[in-house]
């Protein structure tokens, strides 16, 4: 039986996650998993923060692991058509840690170069 701390529930969808916070099967992804962490962590998932992380599980799936900012800031750039975008622009959409949220909205595993 999953620790019920470790599951994420909303109406009928129950997702386990793993020791990190983030699901514990990738393949399980949906948005409304995405929906259902936000609502739990109080956010908006405005256009930006759906690129993002939709950009971020594109890459994880594509690479095996997470992009490090450097890339996630030019594609944002590109995305944007802002050249002047910098990281403070990804920190705008997720304060903590813009990577490793998206990650977890993404149903994506931690970043292995996290801490």
């Amino acid at each position: 039986m999953t620790d019920p701390k470790n599951t994420l529930e909303a109406g009928e969808h129950r997702w386990p996650l793993d020791e990190d916070g983030h699901l514990a099967d990738p393949s399980t992804w949906s948005p409304a998993f995405a929906e259902a962490v936000a609502l739990a962590d109080d956010l908006n998932l405005s256009d930006d923060r759906w690129w993002l992380i939709e950009w971020v599980r594109d890459y994880w799936l594509s690479y095996g692991n997470a992009p490090l900012m450097r890339s996630v800031v030019v594609a944002y750039r590109e995305h944007r058509q802002d050249p002047s975008l910098g990281s403070a622009s990804l920190y705008g959409l997720f304060a903590d840690n813009p990577i490793r949220e998206a990650c977890r909205l993404g149903g994506v595993p931690k970043p292995d170069w996290c801490i």
